[in-house]
């Protein structure tokens, strides 16, 4: 098995340069599925039940590996600072993807090192990651709607394709390059039934952008009221419809979103 990058806070977890501080990460386990919570209504009459919603909640992740020195005053240092890296909370904890980085927000549960006599350049570790529940690449993938084209007819339609697992939350941003009456703008996932509208009397030079991550929505760097939801994306086809209200338009639409992985 080739050697797999991982690292905590920008803490590596997988270092051999340094004779005095080797840091071996052998077990990584997490591809497991995070925890599904399953809410059931129950049908006494038929002896069965029905699944009304599921969410899920977070995920463990475990590493297992060795802490190797020179010495043992080495390697009394080595743990000390293997410790005290690992003690923030709610930090970046990266693993090499194989074809990229997947990164999880996570704080670590216990950390388990069993000493033995013998143990004295080399210590076992096992480290339990209390995470978030999906993963995500370490950075966006953007789409220009219409391939980078103005759109000027309502409504606009198109079906992109989104990359990972489980579902997406784009920021969404909407350049007006010009207008006449232009009172409403509303972003339709019709695959999901997400939708968000906003109306206001827009103006030429405009930016709408529509943060589903923090959910917010901005006009020209101010907030702004809209209705609906902030829309999420399942992976694969989406079926979105731009739908604008004007005499006339011409704008500039894009998102982008960090693929998520379960």
């Amino acid at each position: 098995m080739s050697i797999v990058n991982i690292s905590y806070n920008s803490y590596d977890l997988q270092t051999t340069t340094n004779t005095s501080s080797i840091i071996m990460s052998r077990d990584i386990v997490y591809r497991s599925l995070p925890q599904k919570n399953i809410i059931l209504k129950q049908d006494t009459i038929r002896d069965s039940f029905d699944v009304v919603s599921v969410n899920y909640s977070q995920k463990i992740i475990t590493v297992r590996g060795l802490l190797k020195s020179d010495s043992e005053a080495n390697l009394r240092t080595l743990r000390d600072a293997f410790m005290s890296a690992l003690n923030p909370n709610e930090k970046n904890l990266d693993i090499d993807y194989g074809s990229g980085t997947i990164r999880y927000k996570a704080s670590v549960e216990s950390i388990n090192v069993p000493e033995e006599f013998f143990h004295i350049t080399t210590l076992p570790f096992e480290i339990s990651f209390l995470c978030e529940p999906f993963g995500k690449a370490t950075s966006t993938t953007s789409v220009n709607l219409n391939s980078g084209n103005a759109i000027s007819a309502s409504p606009y339609n198109e079906s992109p394709s989104i990359t990972g697992t489980y579902k997406a939350k784009p920021t969404i941003t909407i350049t007006i390059n010009s207008e006449t009456d232009m009172t409403v703008l509303k972003w339709d996932n019709t695959t999901i039934g997400d939708w968000i509208q906003i109306s206001t009397a827009f103006s030429a030079s405009d930016v709408l952008v529509i943060n589903c991550e923090d959910e917010t929505v901005q006009l020209n760097g101010a907030d702004t009221d809209f209705t609906g939801v902030f829309p999420n994306f399942s992976n694969g086809v989406n079926s979105l419809i731009l739908t604008v209200t004007a005499t006339a338009f011409n704008l500039s639409a894009s998102f982008s979103y960090y693929p998520t992985y379960l």
